[in-house]
């Protein structure tokens, strides 16, 4: 008889803990963001940089040249470029910000996708998807 009550207050510890979790992958669900389609855009690699230079172009093109800092991984930092596109989403505290707000010296984050990357100097970064100015003041 003692054996039927330890197996039922099993079964009933098994079976409450099965519930719960259910409840709480359902209740989970329901509140999930769905954002795909930002998660792809930050999806990435992100590495910390100063602008070295910014360049336009005579047809209107801007190109940013910048430096690694010494706190990123040992492959960011050297020198990089990139062509500035309207597809980049440029941000200073959560703010968008145009081309002009970026100057030589400003120390940045920069989030690309490209899968492989150049062994030449500066290293072209050909699919940038975010820049975010780090400064304390624009």
């Amino acid at each position: 008889m003692k054996n039927k009550k330890r197996i039922g207050i099993l079964v009933g510890i098994v079976l409450c803990i099965g519930i719960g979790f259910g409840i709480g992958l359902w209740i989970g669900r329901q509140n999930v963001v769905n954002n795909d389609l930002a998660f792809s855009r930050i999806y990435g690699q992100t590495f910390y940089a100063t602008i070295e230079s910014v360049k336009q172009y005579n047809d209107g093109r801007f190109h940013i040249n910048v430096k690694g800092l010494e706190v990123n991984d040992i492959n960011y930092r050297g020198n990089f470029t990139f062509a500035v596109t309207d597809t980049i989403e440029m941000t200073w505290r959560g703010e968008k910000i145009d081309i002009s707000d970026l100057q030589e010296g400003d120390r940045i984050s920069i989030t690309f996708t490209d899968e492989i990357l150049n062994d030449i100097s500066p290293t072209p970064l050909n699919e940038v998807v975010k820049v975010q100015l780090l400064n304390e003041k624009r």
